[in-house]
């Protein structure tokens, strides 16, 4: 049985956007592997802000909860805001 990695092939004709972010060490090494090993799987390379959107997009859609959510049968609890925050009346 073949084993490919979980992200799918991205859209070479998506516009680029460009993004800033700090990455720990450890984290900026596994996208670096994860960079060869979707090259090797898929066929072509990818350039690192991509990756990281398909990882995101990828990570929205398999969340059930998100996903429940966003169809309108899950509602999110507000989290308390502290005093300061809170709307007053004149």
């Amino acid at each position: 049985m073949k084993r490919t990695i979980k992200l799918r092939p991205q859209d070479p004709e998506a516009p680029e956007r460009k993004i800033r972010l700090r990455l720990p060490g450890r984290l900026a090494l596994e996208l670096d592997e994860y960079r060869g090993l979707y090259a090797e799987a898929h066929g072509q390379e990818i350039d690192l802000p991509a990756l990281i959107e398909g990882i995101l997009e990828q990570f929205l859609t398999s969340d059930r909860f998100f996903q429940r959510h966003r169809r309108g049968s899950t509602s999110f609890a507000s989290p308390a805001l502290p005093p300061e925050h809170e709307s007053r009346e004149p």
